[in-house]
């Protein structure tokens, strides 16, 4: 597998599964504390920039373990079969309230790359 998730951004192969996990948690008195995520919703776009349309929409709500705060979001062959290229992206929660938050990138002052290199073994 060579599709991999930075803290800068995504480097996957066009047309491949990438399973991203993701656990939810804060600190308290130096232990992390699980985020129950239950009824939350997780969801990525990838786009050519902030006004295009985007390539790539995904949304989850269907979690591993929400009450410990642990998903896995995943990116299917057909959701990747996008062009060669560098796009951009970030993955934002929802909460049951209506309260939303971005996380990925961590660093709210860059962009997330999203990028898609070439697909040399096609096939069923």
């Amino acid at each position: 597998m060579t599709s991999k998730m930075t803290s800068a951004g995504i480097v996957i192969t066009q047309g491949d599964t990438l399973n991203i996990p993701l656990h939810f948690s804060y600190s308290q008195e130096g232990k992390k504390i699980p985020v129950d995520i239950k009824n939350a919703v997780i969801r990525m776009h990838v786009r050519e920039n902030e006004n295009a349309q985007p390539l790539i929409k995904k949304e989850s709500s269907n979690h591993v373990d929400a009450a410990n705060g642990k998903t896995i979001l995943q990116l299917s062959p057909e959701d990747t079969d996008i062009p060669v290229g560098t796009y951009y992206t970030d993955i934002e929660i929802q909460f049951i309230d209506g309260q939303k938050f971005t996380f990925y990138p961590p660093n709210p002052n860059c962009k997330a790359f999203f990028k898609v290199v070439a697909q040399y073994t096609k096939g069923n």
